[in-house]
């Protein structure tokens, strides 16, 4: 987010969606992660940390915030749940369903502030991350920057490397040899899987975007191009 301060309401508009999407998936998931559904309480805990309830800041993960500063784009606490297929499922779900509504409402609202669907086509999602575009006015670039970091979130969540969803299930699900087990603990549990994350989001590559960076473009820029 650093990046977008060279646009002022771009840059509240990714702070505002970021702290309102990334608590809201949290919070869906420690409902979903409820042993028999929704009558009992779940826990959150940061990747590394303590697994004890926290409290409002449990609803951010440190390392996933620092991501969010520096590149635009972050994730939230892994909840502490019984690991099982159908529980990773929900959570990766929950996931792909806060963020994809959040940017919906975004969208809807920029096109009510008189920004157009098809103006997006073509647009890169980190260019907006990094406050390289101009909406053309205050509310529209607000709005485009409250859509564009929950989409970038929601694809984010699709990337097959701990602590981000999908590279939960898949690491989860690895061969139960000692090998395998030992290279899952350390990806999971240690950290290994952050710095990878940070590393690809955030180091350029022979003078093109990080790699993540432009896994959100290319899928970010496929969501957008369809509407």
């Amino acid at each position: 987010m650093i990046y977008a301060l060279r646009q002022p309401t771009i840059l509240l508009g990714l702070l505002v969606g970021f702290l309102v999407g990334i608590p809201l998936r949290a919070a869906l998931q420690r409902a979903l992660s409820r042993p028999g559904g929704l009558r009992r309480r779940g826990r959150l805990s940061a990747v590394g940390r303590s697994r004890t309830p926290l409290g409002w800041p449990g609803y951010l993960d440190p390392y996933g915030s620092v991501a969010a500063l520096i590149s635009g784009v972050g994730w939230g606490p892994r909840v502490e749940a019984r690991r099982t297929p159908a529980t990773d499922t929900l959570m990766l779900v929950a996931a792909l369903a806060v963020h994809a509504a959040l940017a919906a409402v975004g969208l809807a609202l920029y096109t009510a502030a008189g920004g157009t669907l098809p103006g997006l086509h073509g647009l890169d999602v980190s260019s907006v991350l990094h406050g390289s575009v101009d909406a053309g006015s205050a509310a529209r670039n607000f709005t485009i920057g409250f859509a564009m970091v929950n989409l970038g979130c929601a694809v984010l969540a699709l990337v097959p490397i701990p602590p981000l969803e999908l590279g939960v299930i898949l690491w989860s699900r690895l061969p139960r040899s000692p090998g395998a087990r030992r290279m899952a603990y350390h990806v999971l549990e240690e950290q290994w899987g952050v710095a990878i994350v940070l590393l690809l989001l955030l180091l350029p590559l022979a003078g093109q975007p990080p790699a993540l960076l432009a896994v959100i473009d290319a899928l970010g820029g496929a969501v957008l191009n369809a509407l």
